[in-house]
C-alpha cells in the first residue's frame, strides 16, 4: 500500500508540472476492481479458487502531439498480472504507418529491485477507412533471474481491424508474463491470454461511443522449483466498454469484463465457475481530459 502512494505522488506531481508546460495534452486515471485473478502471494499448495478476494490497482496517462507527425504517451499503472509499470513512448505517423518507441520501466515490484528497465515499441499499418494492424510489445531488459527478487516483465498486443459504417471490428491476441525469482529454490511466473472479438461502435455527432468484446482468456500461475505445478483459469468473458464525453474537455470511461463461465485446469481441475454466486469480474472506469480545451475557456486566466 505504501508503494502505491509513493507512485500516486509521484505521477500526480509529474502530471500537474506536464499539464502546466503542454496545452496540447490529454491526461487521465483509470480505477481498476476484480476478482477474476490470483493474488500475488497465492501458495503452491492451494487447489481452490473462491474469486471472495478483490484486487484493485490504478493508472494514471498522458498524451499529447508534438508536431503534426511527432506525438508521446506516457503512464504510470498498476496491473493485476505485470504489477508496477511506467512507460513513454514517442510515435512517429506518416500517411499508412506510424511506429513507437521509448522507455519502459518496472518498479517497487521487489526490495531487491526497485527499477527494472526494458523498452516499449509499436508499429501501425493502415489503409485509412479499410483495414489496419498493430502491434505493441513493452519487455524489461534481461533474461536471467540470478538472485531472489529478480523479475521479467511482458507485454504483447496484436491487433488486425477493419472499418465499417460506424464501427471498428477487430481480431485481438493480448498476453502478459511477469516471471520473477520467489526463493533460491522457486521460480513464479504469473501469465494472462487474451483472444478476442471486438466491435467500437460510434456515431459522428454523438458524445458516446460503446465497445462490445467477445474474449477467451486463459489465466495461469506457475510455480517451478523442483517440481512444477500449474493453477489455470480459463474463462469466456464479454467485455463492455463505454465512453461518454461529459463536455467537449473531459470523457468518462467504464469497462467491465464479466465472466460467463469460467472452469479450472490443471491443479484447478474440476473447479466450475467460482465467486460469489459464480460471477468472476473486472472493472476499469476512469476519467479523461483535454487540457487545451480544459484552459481556453480562461478558467485559469
Amino acid at each position: 500500500m505504501k508503494n502505491y502512494k509513493k507512485v500516486f505522488y509521484f505521477s500526480f506531481i509529474l502530471f500537474a508540472l506536464l499539464a502546466g508546460r503542454i496545452y496540447a495534452l490529454d491526461v487521465g486515471a483509470v480505477f481498476r476492481l476484480g476478482n477474476l485473478a490470483f493474488q500475488p502471494d497465492r501458495p503452491e499448495t492451494s487447489t481452490t479458487f473462491s474469486g471472495d478476494k478483490l484486487l484493485y490497482g490504478f493508472s494514471l496517462y498522458a498524451s499529447s502531439p508534438i508536431t503534426d507527425t511527432f506525438s508521446f504517451e506516457s503512464g504510470f499503472f498498476n496491473d493485476f498480472i505485470l504489477r508496477n509499470i511506467s512507460y513513454t513512448i514517442f510515435n512517429y505517423r506518416e500517411k499508412f504507418i506510424s511506429l513507437g518507441i521509448g522507455p519502459f520501466f518496472g518498479f517497487f515490484n521487489a526490495a531487491s529491485t526497485i527499477l527494472k528497465s526494458g523498452i516499449s515499441t509499436s508499429v501501425q499499418l493502415e489503409l485509412p477507412g479499410i483495414v489496419f494492424i498493430n502491434f505493441r510489445s513493452d519487455s524489461t531488459i534481461g533474461g536471467r533471474l540470478i538472485e531472489s527478487g529478480d523479475y521479467i516483465q511482458e507485454r504483447n498486443d496484436v491487433s488486425l481491424g477493419f472499418y465499417i459504417r460506424n464501427a471498428i471490428s477487430s481480431i485481438n491476441l493480448l498476453s502478459k508474463k511477469f516471471v520473477q525469482k520467489s526463493s533460491d529454490s522457486l521460480e513464479t511466473v504469473d501469465s494472462l491470454t487474451e483472444y478476442a472479438f471486438k466491435t467500437n461502435i460510434f456515431q459522428k455527432n454523438i458524445p458516446y461511443r460503446i465497445t462490445i468484446a467477445f474474449v477467451y482468456q486463459i489465466l495461469s500461475k506457475i510455480f517451478i522449483g523442483t517440481t512444477t505445478k500449474k493453477h489455470t483459469l480459463d474463462s469466456i468473458i464479454i467485455d463492455t466498454q463505454f465512453e461518454i464525453n461529459i463536455t467537449d474537455y473531459i470523457q468518462f470511461t467504464t469497462q467491465l469484463q464479466s465472466s460467463i463461465y469460467t472452469f479450472g485446469q490443471d491443479e484447478l481441475l474440476g473447479i466450475s465457475n467460482p465467486g460469489p454466486g459464480g460471477y468472476l469480474f473486472k472493472l476499469n472506469t476512469g476519467i479523461k481530459m483535454n487540457i487545451d480545451k480544459f484552459i481556453k475557456p480562461g478558467i485559469f486566466f
